[in-house]
């Protein structure tokens, strides 16, 4: 069956693109009008043409940010009374992405085909996460989706602030460590061996810096290539080897072992545990759903297992702190005010009062982070070019007093 490219107006005069597969321009036709909308213009796409724009939808990512934005335009929609496939539509004319356009109209379509908007999503997993597709369905059998579509939307909002603080912590030492290393690469391999050609002529004896630094820019000369290949082999067999359920769990156990950096990461787990837990059970999904999405968006291995095991008691009739305690990897706090808003029933409320805090611990920690990362960047720089110069400048002193 042939596909077709069409532009239309929608009922409110807005012009709108996309691809149909249809028997002929005029089934397509008739179909869009079916849809409400008014067709000005189609074309039948060449089978390469189809295929370029299949990969190209196939490669492309959907960003977090086009989430949260497309998750905060749909819940606004929805509460102004907006009808969801209505919504859908408009927010397939508006977005830019090629794969998050092309799932929206598949959903829509779906919706429209008599499907739920959470079956819909679940065509697509890819993009639309399990948490993102239990709370509709939740929403959808409460008939509560708007509130649902909000909740969701702060969560996103909360998540894409925690993303952006990480980033921007991140973004200096990163940045700091890539020139450093430059600097270092461009001294040992460019400036370094034209000033030995002049030592080793004159005859200048070497003291033992200038000998360490010239053995390592022969080697860096030299062998460079292969050190790099090294390194990358080193890096994509790290990456392969936290594709593992086991690697992940020894390299999540190594970072909450670290000092400063290791409280952190813990932080930022127990804020997304809190948050994610919150979310879902003020959004009346099951218990043991909840805790199944948990465990898959901690973002940490370790707690993930904790979580699991939490499952497990809660399966058998008991308590959810209780696990939590034994494993030692939740705070005291933490488990305490779980356990307080199991037996009071007011699980949700101390849930969010709980990913409150660790934000606000995640901020202080960032900032306790940074401020000890910075300087030690500075340190490790400052005395590797101090180092470099030393073991440029000894020599250089040693050729004066020859001369003379």
């Amino acid at each position: 069956m042939p596909s077709y490219s069409y532009l239309a107006r929608d009922e409110q005069g807005k012009a709108v693109t996309g691809t149909m597969v249809a028997p002929t321009q005029e089934a397509l036709a008739d179909e869009l009008k079916r849809m409400g909308y008014l067709v000005t213009r189609t074309r039948e796409l060449r089978e390469d043409r189809v295929g370029f724009e299949s990969l190209l939808q196939h490669v492309q990512r959907v960003s977090f940010d086009e989430l949260v934005l497309f998750n905060i335009q749909l819940s606004k929609m929805i509460q102004v009374g907006i009808p969801l496939l209505t919504a859908l539509k408009v927010l397939e004319a508006q977005t830019a992405n090629r794969r998050l356009r092309g799932a929206i109209g598949d959903v829509a379509r779906n919706v429209e085909a008599g499907l739920s908007f959470s079956e819909a999503l679940t065509r697509h997993p890819r993009i639309f996460s399990p948490l993102f597709v239990s709370m509709i369905e939740a929403g959808e059998t409460s008939g509560k989706l708007d509130e649902i579509l909000s909740r969701l939307a702060q969560f996103a909002q909360h998540q894409a602030e925690l993303r952006q603080q990480l980033t921007t912590a991140l973004t200096y030492p990163c940045l700091l460590f890539i020139v450093g290393v430059g600097i270092v690469v461009f001294l040992v391999t460019g400036i370094i061996p034209k000033f030995m050609k002049i030592f080793l002529e004159a005859g200048v004896p070497l003291p033992l810096p200038t000998l360490l630094l010239h053995r390592l820019s022969e080697v860096v000369r030299h062998h460079g290539v292969w050190m790099l290949l090294v390194v990358v082999g080193v890096g994509v067999a790290l990456s392969q080897s936290l594709r593992t359920p086991q690697g992940r769990r020894h390299w999540d156990t190594w970072l909450l072992r670290l000092p400063v950096i290791g409280s952190l990461v813990r932080h930022v787990a127990l804020s997304r545990f809190a948050r994610t837990f919150e979310t879902l059970t003020s959004s009346g999904v099951p218990i043991l759903e909840s805790l199944a999405i948990v465990e898959q968006t901690t973002g940490n291995a370790v707690l993930g297992d904790v979580v699991r095991s939490v499952q497990t008691s809660v399966r058998q009739g008991g308590s959810l702190a209780e696990p939590l305690k034994v494993s030692q990897e939740f705070p005291p706090m933490a488990v305490q005010m779980i356990s307080v808003g199991e037996s009071s029933g007011t699980l949700d409320h101390m849930l969010g009062q709980l990913a409150d805090h660790y934000d606000l611990l995640v901020r202080h920690g960032i900032k306790r982070a940074t401020a000890f990362v910075e300087p030690l960047f500075l340190a490790i720089m400052g005395g590797g070019v101090a180092f470099i110069m030393a073991s440029m400048l000894l020599p250089l002193f040693r050729m004066v007093s020859v001369i003379r």
